[in-house]
């Protein structure tokens, strides 16, 4: 595993370079500039508030067709938390929910555009990715259990298969993408079934806005980043931990990686920092490196693209620290993994990810932009102090998430008067959701069979992309 290049061999082809000029010290002032304010107004939550108010008062206007007003409607549902918008909110949605109009979504592919895309290429695609089956349909009305990561999935289940047939044998299990979550993907499912699809949060905020959806969706409490296996994970003693500060991270702006620059200026020369990502559109190893230097990085940093998931967990259990700066994501499984590494994680105090949750006295700090070289350094040198895993195998693994989803699932189908005799399969999360147990793929598998020949739903296994889906 090397790295594709170091800062000292970019920094000796820069000094080789051009002199000092008044372009490159405006090129890379924009740069900087362009860096610290990306994604600000997308994530300002009181934006955000305003946007929600606008659209419920535009889906009042009387010359929208229903389909237009229930656009608005979900869109308003990512936007807006105030309680009595919600309240209203629940009442316009509920014509669409389980009223007269709940065929709307499916029919006029409300909120699909976006998924026609590289998001979900639900229009050529009709494959399920990501999905395994943790419960085979029983006799006596016993369903079974399908575990569906991501909006794009439930989408080609709707739109190129009987998902009416499908929910009468299946409970459907999803896990959201983002946070806030996209209503209109979970809105497809109207009227398709008695039973709810059940669906995980990127973020416990999330629990309570999903609410209006109901009786369409249930939420769950329970994360991506709750389903992490400790197995994989074997924490070098902290003595032998060659790596100062580690961030796992796609190359992204929202990744926020110039925080992390910006603190390395004013932090020891000598310390060993690893970035491990994936490229993103317009952002490669090439773009993080020119971002570094113009911030001043003077450490030599070690880059690293689409790795294979032995090779990061490697990394992470040979950190000292690790650190995520986003300001918005999904639940960001890194987090997770890294408790489970043993490795204590700095995280950015103003930060919306969900894996914020896990951030304590013993499993790292929250951090600000002021001060930030100092609280890395403080948070290094006492990083010994905390007991990552410890809490991490106490509170998160993906067997204690697996026992909290049968709990749920056994709930409701005793209340709605349907056996429950055997429980779900262990799941956890690996790049994606996968059985814990190889002896359980094998048992379940003339059930993933079942799936194609009756109803002609093909879950496609995962075939080693080279970075994970969920950083």
């Amino acid at each position: 595993m090397t790295p594709l290049f170091t800062m000292a061999s970019r920094r000796a082809a820069h000094e080789r370079g051009a002199a000092f000029s008044a372009a490159s010290w405006w090129r890379d002032t924009k740069l900087r500039a362009t860096a610290r304010f990306a994604g600000r107004l997308a994530s300002s939550i009181a934006l955000s508030e305003v946007v929600g108010q606008a659209l419920l008062i535009k889906a009042c206007l009387p010359m929208l067709s229903r389909a237009q007003r229930l656009d608005v409607l979900l869109t308003c549902g990512r936007r807006t938390r105030l309680r009595w918008s919600r309240w209203l909110l629940g009442r316009m949605l509920r014509p669409y929910l389980m009223g007269p109009a709940t065929n709307v979504c499916r029919q006029k592919k409300v909120g699909w555009a976006r998924y026609y895309g590289d998001v979900g290429r639900i229009g050529s695609e009709r494959a399920l990715t990501t999905s395994v089956v943790l419960k085979a349909p029983k006799p006596d009305g016993e369903k079974g259990v399908l575990y569906c990561s991501f909006e794009y999935n439930w989408l080609r289940l709707v739109a190129h298969y009987d998902a009416a047939a499908v929910l009468d044998e299946y409970y459907l299990v999803g896990a959201s993408s983002w946070s806030p979550i996209d209503f209109a993907p979970i809105a497809a499912f109207s009227g398709l079934s008695k039973d709810p699809i059940f669906v995980g949060v990127s973020n416990l905020a999330d629990v309570e806005q999903l609410a209006v959806m109901q009786p369409v969706a249930i939420p769950l409490a329970i994360m991506a980043s709750d389903w992490t296996n400790p197995d994989y994970y074997a924490p070098k003693p902290r003595r032998d931990r060659r790596i100062d500060i580690l961030m796992v991270a796609n190359w992204s702006r929202f990744k926020r990686h110039w925080l992390l620059f910006e603190a390395l200026k004013r932090m020891p020369r000598n310390l060993r920092v690893v970035l491990v990502g994936r490229n993103a559109p317009g952002r490669t190893s090439k773009e993080i490196h020119e971002e570094a230097r113009t911030f001043g990085v003077k450490q030599d940093l070690e880059l690293y693209t689409n790795l294979e998931i032995d090779e990061v967990t490697a990394l992470q259990c040979d950190a000292r620290i690790s650190v995520l700066f986003s300001n918005r994501e999904g639940s960001c499984v890194a987090t997770a993994e890294s408790l489970f590494a043993s490795t204590p994680v700095a995280m950015a105090k103003d930060s919306h990810v969900g894996s914020k949750a896990y951030i304590n006295t013993e499993t790292g700090v929250l951090v600000s932009r002021a001060g930030l070289a100092k609280s890395l350094e403080r948070f290094l040198e006492e990083s010994d102090q905390y007991t990552p895993r410890r809490w991490a195998l106490e509170n998160i693994t993906c067997r204690k998430a697996t026992d909290r989803l049968n709990s749920v699932l056994k709930d409701w189908a005793l209340r709605t008067g349907r056996p429950w005799t055997e429980p779900i399969a262990q799941l956890c999360w690996r790049y994606v959701p996968t059985h814990v147990n190889a002896g359980d793929e094998l048992r379940l598998q003339p059930a993933v069979e079942n799936l194609r020949d009756k109803h002609g739903v093909v879950i496609q296994k995962f075939l080693g992309e080279r970075a994970s889906m969920k950083r």
